[in-house]
């Protein structure tokens, strides 16, 4: 009898809302022989070692060339380089490549002009909808209201 693979096809989100390892573990804990979790559990470690080493050569390489565009010391940088303006132009645009990359790999969502507009005005704190839970709130200021009233009882 032929197995059936499961798949499942999940959107992009901002966040999973589970701890890595406890993840790693509850997938692990399924797998029926030890041997095969532990090749489990070494693939595991092997994509997160990946993983992180595109991620640490990307910002390395993103880093170096910030440093020519750095604000401060950038312009001496492209001084000592003696680069021609096609070539900043390149390396500009290799600059921007790899942040988008990194970007896009790290599921980060540009901000919209609403929420920017909002944000520079101040008033971002004043707009959230603030909503209140009155069956929670009566149940623990309750039994306060009712100490407080046997007190002022007691002193009167």
């Amino acid at each position: 009898m032929e197995k059936k693979k499961e798949v499942i096809r999940l959107e992009r989100e901002s966040v999973i809302p589970v701890l890595k390892p406890r993840l790693i573990m509850a997938l692990a804990d399924l797998i029926e022989h030890s041997s095969d979790r532990a090749e489990f559990l070494k693939l595991c470690k092997r994509v997160e070692y990946t993983i992180h080493a595109w991620y640490l050569l990307q910002f390395e390489d993103l880093m170096q060339l910030y440093s020519l565009f750095d604000p401060v010391n950038g312009a001496k940088k492209l001084e000592q380089q003696k680069l021609s303006p096609e070539e900043i132009d390149i390396l500009e645009q290799n600059f921007l490549t790899y942040l988008f990359q990194i970007m896009h790999k790290s599921n980060f969502k540009i901000a919209s002009d609403e929420e920017i507009d909002v944000a520079h005005s101040g008033q971002y704190l004043l707009n959230l909808p603030i909503t209140v839970d009155e069956s929670k709130v009566l149940n623990q200021l309750l039994p306060h209201i009712i100490w407080f009233r046997q007190l002022l009882a007691l002193l009167i």
